[in-house]
């Protein structure tokens, strides 16, 4: 079996810990299938999985919303996310590796279950983390969304074909691994990224679609609007035309792994000063500060 370079050796798979050149789900499972499942991108660093609550808790309102029966409960989930750390090698709190651990849960191959549990953790490259400070190339992307079927884009389900077209047709608009594709409505009213959510900066105020329009409620939006007040910004949850967008001051996007990282232009028009202003460095500090008091908690609860 190919495994991409950037996963780690040991995956989680159905209770074991086992080579990821090994990992095998039936040819029946309905994730296979017909994507029917649901997963959660985390974050980790020293061995902590960052807002691991928050994830496992849209987990559960996810699996909640397809009845899917017999998921792991949040504990022995948690648990297991903390040993794939260990059995790779990146638990040690003094190292400071990053990384990204993907959670899948399958309904399985019969509709009462039991589910397929998957997890493996994947290395974060120095080209990903550098788009915190360099910026990211924003590419609105030729696929317009609407809002109907709003419920389920709350969810992370495996029907996750419009971020994967979204992905290939940013392949094609452009080579460049800064570069991340964005969803318009009907109206051309910026949505979000393929892979992320979207802020503007207006003086002291941050503007950010609403999740009425059909986006993902991204764990890391939901960190900046709860750290917005004590940055100094009032949150609004508003539509962003392209129009409204280039007129602000500064602009970024939210994703679990990139946390919070500039937006420095738009198909190819500079978006404030084009480089990260002082409003992000703000947040990102403040972001920082919650994930240095997250893994403090972490290690005193051991």
């Amino acid at each position: 079996m190919h495994v991409p370079a950037a996963i780690h050796p040991t995956v989680y798979l159905d209770g074991a810990f086992i080579p990821a050149e090994r990992a095998a789900i039936s040819p029946f499972d309905r994730g296979f299938l017909v994507a029917d499942g649901i997963f959660e991108t985390l974050y980790a660093i020293r061995g902590v999985p960052i807002q691991l609550q928050r994830h496992l808790d849209r987990l559960a309102r996810a699996a909640e919303y397809l009845r899917l029966r017999g998921v792991p409960d949040a504990a022995t989930l948690a648990a297991m996310l903390r040993r794939l750390l260990v059995e790779n090698g990146i638990a040690d709190p003094a190292t400071g590796a990053e990384a990204a651990l993907r959670l899948t849960i399958s309904r399985g191959a019969e509709i009462g279950g039991p589910p397929t549990v998957v997890a493996f953790a994947r290395a974060l490259t120095a080209g990903h983390l550098r788009k915190r400070s360099d910026g990211v190339l924003g590419f609105v992307l030729p696929y317009s969304r609407t809002a109907s079927g709003h419920e389920l884009a709350q969810h992370k389900t495996l029907a996750y074909l419009a971020s994967s077209l979204g992905q290939v047709l940013l392949a094609q608009l452009t080579p460049d691994p800064r570069a991340e594709g964005f969803f318009v409505d009907e109206a051309g009213d910026l949505l979000e990224g393929s892979s992320s959510n979207l802020f503007l900066v207006e003086g002291g105020r941050l503007v950010t679609p609403p999740i009425s329009v059909g986006i993902l409620p991204g764990t890391s939006r939901a960190e900046v609007i709860a750290l917005a007040a004590g940055a100094g910004f009032e949150v609004r949850q508003e539509p962003i035309s392209r129009e409204r967008l280039l007129a602000a001051d500064e602009a970024f996007i939210t994703s679990s792994t990139l946390r919070v990282a500039p937006l420095v232009s738009l198909d190819g028009a500079v978006v404030g000063r084009g480089r990260r202003g002082p409003a992000v460095v703000r947040l990102q500090a403040a972001f920082q500060a919650e994930i240095d008091a997250e893994v403090a908690r972490w290690y005193a609860a051991d």
